[in-house]
């Protein structure tokens, strides 16, 4: 029995949280469909420290966004869902002022390269 469980687990469509942060989207995504996200990545070790503590049954990359090659950490799986939260504070007003970094605009790129891929 717990062979076939596993065995159907490969075959589910997986969701993969990117810029996942201490995870709140995974939180909201958890609560939304019953179950953890499967994937979650993020380039700051204290973010994903957290995001390990608050979701422990995801596997976590310690990695920028643009070094994991979603086709390896997929392992060929179905994408349900993909969630993007890159960070806007350096390049929108949401700091409260002026843009401060235009280079970080590229990350929301990365959104099209899994979709791509």
């Amino acid at each position: 029995m717990k062979q076939a469980t596993k065995q159907a687990s490969l075959f589910r469509e997986i969701i993969v949280d990117n810029f996942a942060g201490g995870g709140g989207a995974s939180t909201g995504i958890s609560l939304a469909i019953g179950r953890s996200v499967d994937i979650a990545i993020n380039h700051d070790p204290a973010a994903i420290a957290m995001h390990k503590v608050n979701h422990p049954d995801t596997e976590h990359y310690c990695e920028s966004v643009w070094d994991i090659d979603p086709r390896i950490v997929t392992g060929g799986r179905q994408v349900a869902l993909c969630w993007f939260s890159p960070d806007c504070k350096h390049f929108s007003k949401a700091k409260g002022g002026k843009p401060v970094e235009k280079k970080i605009r590229g990350l929301a790129w990365v959104a099209v390269r899994w979709a791509a891929t």
